[in-house]
């Protein structure tokens, strides 16, 4: 089976979100697991040009840096299959000291799926009690695991980013129910701790919920060349947003789907992540 055309990109979802924070104006730091050399030197120094501070990842002298291949079908538009190999991902651990947490005021928690991610998650959400902000993009992992097993985190969310399936998963776990529309998933979500709660529904655009009012955003144009990254850059724009104005939900539904839209528009996770300036300017045309 020949290839015509292969691309090599960087990737993840906290690095992928990390790079969208950054580019956006925020001072963000990044807490990941790489391998020694090859693919982690090359992440690095991806991060390193996009001015992310890095004191935090940890370097696998044994184990290689995680990655996926990605076939991409001309013949069916939007859809990709995803072959992807965890490796350090499997060994990420939650290691930091005091010292290096200081100032900080939001966590965003993208997928983790290593086999100890109750532990990094147990950690991570002990810091809320500090004053930080934590908004959750949680994997199928933890989805899996079910509304008990997800309480005690889902208290202590300030923002949770879901798709619809994802959505329909959690609430499932809770309670069997029928009625799987988007306003009363959101309903239900927003019963179970977190404060705001948004769940993107691809070409459909996205909603929101603040425990009072639906939000709801229509996608922003765009000509879908690789969805791969929409869901990060959604939400890392939508984050934010609500970091700069926390009370703007609208706003912030609107800086997800530009940034979304921009990444799809082009080959690869990070390419098309927006600026301050032009999501700023976007999001007024929509």
């Amino acid at each position: 089976i020949y290839v015509k055309k292969v691309y090599f990109e960087p990737g993840g979802g906290a690095g992928n979100a990390a790079t969208g924070f950054s580019k956006l104006g925020l001072k963000t730091a990044i807490m990941g697991r790489v391998g020694q050399v090859r693919e982690g030197d090359e992440l690095i120094k991806g991060l390193k040009k996009n001015k992310i501070n890095i004191h935090l990842i940890q370097v696998d002298k044994k184990i290689s840096t995680g990655f996926s291949f990605i076939l991409g079908l001309k013949q069916i538009k939007r859809a990709h299959s995803i072959f992807a190999y965890r490796g350090t991902n499997n060994s990420l651990i939650f290691k930091a000291k005091p010292s290096d947490l200081k100032n900080i005021k939001w966590f965003y928690i993208s997928s983790v799926s290593s086999p100890n991610w109750e532990n990094v998650l147990n950690k991570a959400f002990s810091f809320a009690k500090k004053g930080i902000k934590i908004a959750w993009n949680p994997s199928n992992v933890q989805l899996k695991a079910g509304f008990k097993k997800l309480s005690k985190y889902l208290k202590k969310t300030k923002v949770l980013i879901v798709n619809e399936d994802e959505a329909r998963e959690l609430v499932l776990s809770k309670k069997k129910t029928r009625n799987l529309s988007i306003k009363h998933l959101l309903k239900e979500i927003g019963t179970m701790g977190p404060e705001i709660a948004a769940i993107t529904i691809g070409k459909r655009g996205a909603y929101a919920y603040d425990g009072k009012r639906v939000y709801y955003q229509r996608p922003a144009p765009a000509k879908v060349i690789n969805a791969t990254g929409a869901g990060d850059s959604f939400s890392a724009a939508f984050v934010a947003s609500l970091f700069y104005q926390p009370k703007n939900i609208q706003r912030a539904l609107k800086w997800g789907v530009c940034n979304s839209a921009s990444v799809i528009d082009q080959i690869g996770a990070q390419k098309g992540l927006l600026n301050k300036n032009s999501i700023i300017r976007l999001s007024k045309n929509i």
